[in-house]
């Protein structure tokens, strides 16, 4: 898993600088709304994204690696620092893989449009992005609710955080909803017309964050009621 999450990491790269040697110096770089084209420029400036999904892959394991650090000689510790290290291994192959593949997707749509000298995209980029960010959200949701109270992985705020028993609860429940997101937002990129492809995204993506706020909400008054009700330690 390790070594397949570093692998990850590159991926994206690694399939820019093989498509990157077959395109022309320029190719289009930035689309509009409505997929035509209005700017072009360096071929180089597509490794960009890639650079950043390699940035935040490094990123990752370091926060891996610190928490099992931190957690040696501590057998509770220790045992969710590894519980966060998966999830967060999952993170990154899951991000590196949809990331390769839809860079494959703009950089074929590219070399498309430079060959022809297009004005307008020949692929429909912003469905294509929506149907991989859904993808992930299903992804994702199925490896939220494993993941231990953190400072860095799963739906993080102040009420989730409050103790062991609202991130729980809170993470199962947020899980859950990133999985239905994702099925929506998957749904949404196939079958709404272009327009409202992105804004339906959107919109999902501010609903599930509410939800699961209002949800975190919930259940950290009633856990901080039952906690002074009984005397014990809110934050046990």
């Amino acid at each position: 898993m390790k070594l397949l999450s570093r692998i990850s990491a590159f991926l994206p790269l690694a399939v820019s600088l093989i498509w990157l040697q077959f395109l022309p110096d320029r190719v289009p770089i930035h689309f509009d709304v409505s997929g035509n084209i209005d700017r072009w420029g360096s071929k180089w400036e597509h490794l960009i994204m890639p650079g950043i999904v390699l940035i935040l892959g490094l990123i990752f394991l370091l926060l891996a690696r610190y928490e099992l650090k931190k957690g040696a000689g501590n057998e509770k510790a220790l045992a969710h620092a590894k519980a966060n290290q998966k999830v967060l291994q999952i993170a990154m192959i899951a991000t590196g893989v949809l990331f390769a593949a839809m860079q494959g997707v703009l950089l074929y749509s590219a070399s498309r449009e430079a060959s022809e000298n297009a004005a307008k995209s020949s692929v429909e980029l912003s469905r294509v992005t929506v149907f991989g960010f859904g993808v992930l959200y299903i992804i994702l949701g199925n490896y939220l609710p494993r993941a231990k109270k953190n400072s860095y992985v799963g739906f993080r705020c102040g009420w989730s955080m409050y103790n062991d028993v609202t991130w729980l609860k809170t993470n199962r429940f947020a899980g859950w909803i990133s999985i239905l997101t994702g099925v929506l937002i998957v749904l949404c990129a196939i079958l709404l017309p272009g327009t409202w492809v992105m804004i339906s995204f959107l919109i999902l993506l501010g609903f599930s964050l509410v939800i699961s706020l209002v949800y975190a909400a919930k259940v950290y008054q009633k856990e901080k009621k039952e906690a002074y009700a009984d005397g014990s330690n809110p934050h046990g």
